[in-house]
């Protein structure tokens, strides 16, 4: 059994939080970095897969905040900030207790919400990013989907409108626009 056929994160029992009010949107910082599970992911050469989705595109939150969100564990969360938002998927954070702080493996999910200002150093800003987070609906995108959602890959021209209603390119390698 590999870590991908059974989620890394145990499901947990959501911590009572008898004087906090349930929340539709918490304000978080958002570190980003490297994760062992993330990088097992690219060295096999499964970026455009399910299993690359589950163990990047998540926010690992301190349960405590979970709990004021009314989130579980695998529940969507969206993550917004001054440079755009996406949703990932919420999970409890191996290294809690970090109330008001949320990680997100860098990647592309990760991408979408950092800075990309270098400050001369040749990387984006990846650590202490001001966000919010609030409960979703919405689905967490694969890969290339993410890519043709936010920076308009693998569409057409004429797609460009209706990009939410195209079919998903789900895991098949995508190499040159469509």
């Amino acid at each position: 059994m590999t870590y991908v056929d059974k989620p890394a994160i145990p499901k947990v029992v959501k911590f009572d939080e008898p004087n906090a009010k349930l929340r539709n949107k918490l304000d978080v910082m958002l570190n980003t970095g490297s994760d062992i599970y993330q990088g097992a992911c690219k060295k096999r050469g499964s970026t455009l897969k399910d299993e690359y989705r589950k163990v990047a595109g998540v926010a690992y939150m301190d349960p405590k905040d979970m709990a004021k969100l009314g989130v579980s564990n695998w529940d969507h969360v969206k993550v917004i900030s001054d440079w755009g938002e996406v949703v990932v998927n919420a999970a409890h954070s191996r290294d809690a207790p970090h109330e008001g702080t949320i990680f997100i493996p860098k990647g592309p999910w990760a991408n979408v919400v950092v800075s990309p200002e270098t400050y001369c150093c040749c990387d984006p800003t990846y650590k202490g990013i001001m966000c919010t987070v609030e409960k979703s609906d919405d689905d967490v995108l694969l890969m290339a989907d993410l890519m043709r959602a936010v920076y308009k890959k693998y569409v057409n021209k004429d797609d460009e409108e209706g990009i939410k209603d195209l079919a998903t390119l789900g895991e098949m390698p995508v190499y040159k626009k469509l």
